[in-house]
């Protein structure tokens, strides 16, 4: 039978057949691109990992506008002798081996936006520990306590209770190896990062497995009670560690919704979650929530900005705008490297005047060049409080800057992961052989009020406390009126 157009019409029964054979052929399609990596693991030659080892040392020195300002170049490459070193003595080389020893380089630079990049290692031998993602890192002691309520090893643990040691090398070791691998200024930011890995599998299963790798993983953890406890952990491999770790429960405060969302705590305090810095909706967001303040009387401002990482200084401006009555600017100084990867990228930095090849060029800001705030009618006229921690990073640190320079209000938490002085806006170069990525800074950023000669700092708070604690204290520091 024909309908009017004259195609042949297909049964129902027919239409199901052609829709489960589609449906069937995506699942085998996913499978096989999760499945093929496992069963042909990819390798490099050693000759090759070695040269990918060159092509970053290069792109490192040829990006970075003053890559040995915190490291002395000697030491870098002594330690680069070494790792070709031991990547010569491969027959093969892994992409876990790879990154871990190219991410050890990069990290010894210390600096958040100087890194290696792979977060996906399918491999068929990974022996993992499948609970590290469950414990929460403390910075500066390096310990390792759980997050949540947890069986281990066939026994109940519980909020709060500590791991200590596994395969009799204390926590503290290997953690202080992992974070040997994360790129950041501070102690406090790496271990954020690795507490917040996102990679599979995580940063500390990644040194295990170079370091330490076992079928069964004999692991002593110190109970609230003082009870000194040991069981035996089977390693997993890489699908069970990812559904275990995905089915998890992890702490719901730090899963990130919205670039940006705001709510009323009571009836005169509203909270503004400035979760990343983007611009896109910003501006109205905060024009309609401002309004809406002043129209309710709204007298206190708090701004978590504890879980941002940062985005594009812009959007820290626009909130800026809001909260002071004199002109404000984020960055007071840039150095910029025009390497030939940045050239045309930045062709319009100065004006559309293309300085020569390599050339380095400092830029500083006349204040009246400065950001403009909002006229009376707009300004928020109550107390801010601003929510730093850790993490915050990048252009949540600028933001912080000139929250902090300004007097804009009262700083509570940690000191800032991003650093006053410290190298951004970034490339990504990748590596001929291996294909990892390298994320590059190309610039040099002096925030509003930092001392360039002065030790490498983050926007310090008014009122120390650990991060999770922040919102509680600037809600006491409300009530009591301070």
């Amino acid at each position: 039978m024909e309908n009017e157009s004259g195609k042949k019409r297909f049964s129902l029964k027919k239409r199901i057949l052609i829709a489960f054979g589609v449906l069937l052929a995506l699942i085998i399609a996913a499978v096989l691109t999760v499945a093929w990596p496992l069963l042909n693991p990819k390798t490099y030659t050693s000759a090759d990992a070695i040269a990918d080892i060159d092509s970053l040392v290069v792109y490192i020195e040829r990006v970075h506008p003053d890559p040995y300002r915190q490291l002395s170049k000697e030491s870098f490459y002594e330690a680069v002798k070494q790792t070709k070193q031991r990547l010569s003595s491969k027959e093969k080389v892994t992409p876990l081996e790879f990154y871990y020893e190219a991410s050890r380089l990069a990290a010894m630079f210390k600096e958040g936006h100087l890194s290696v990049q792979s977060d996906f290692f399918f491999e068929r031998n990974l022996k993992l520990f499948p609970y590290f993602t469950a414990f929460r890192l403390e910075p500066g002691t390096h310990r390792l306590f759980l997050k949540i309520d947890a069986e281990i090893g066939g026994h109940a643990f519980v909020a709060g209770d500590e791991l200590q040691e596994i395969n009799g090398k204390s926590v503290r070791e290997i953690v202080e190896g992992a974070l040997e691998c994360v790129s950041g200024e501070s102690d406090g930011f790496r271990c954020a990062q690795v507490e917040e890995y996102s990679g599979i599998p995580d940063i500390i299963n990644i040194w295990i497995n170079q370091n330490m790798p076992a079928d069964v993983y004999r692991v002593r953890i110190s109970t609230a009670s003082g009870e000194q406890k040991s069981v035996d952990v089977e390693s997993v491999g890489l699908l069970k560690w990812f559904k275990m770790n995905h089915e998890q429960t992890v702490d719901e405060s730090l899963r990130v919704k919205a670039p940006f969302e705001s709510k009323m705590l009571n009836d005169s305090t509203l909270l503004f979650s400035f979760n990343e810095c983007v611009t896109d909706g910003l501006k109205e967001f905060l024009s309609d929530m401002f309004a809406k303040a002043k129209a309710d009387g709204v007298r206190y401002l708090i701004i978590d900005n504890r879980y941002n990482t940062g985005g594009t200084t812009e959007a820290g401006d626009e909130l800026c705008r809001y909260l002071t009555d004199e002109p404000f600017i984020s960055v007071s100084k840039v150095v910029v490297r025009f390497s030939e990867p940045i050239r045309t990228l930045e062709r319009e930095y100065l004006d559309g005047v293309m300085p020569p090849r390599d050339t380095i060029v400092t830029r500083t800001f006349d204040p009246a060049t400065w950001c403009q705030p909002y006229g009376p009618d707009k300004r928020f006229n109550g107390e801010a409080y601003l929510l730093n921690s850790y993490l915050t990073f990048s252009a949540a640190t600028d933001f912080a800057s000139q929250f902090a320079y300004f007097k804009m209000g009262t700083i509570i938490g940690e000191e800032t992961g991003g650093m006053t002085v410290s190298s951004g806006d970034i490339i990504s170069l990748k590596l001929p052989n291996t294909g990892m990525s390298v994320v590059l800074p190309f610039k040099l950023f002096c925030n509003i009020g930092a001392d360039e000669n002065a030790p490498v700092q983050g926007v310090k708070p008014d009122v120390e406390v650990a991060s999770g604690k922040a919102l509680d204290i600037a809600l006491d520091l409300i009530q009591k009126g301070k």
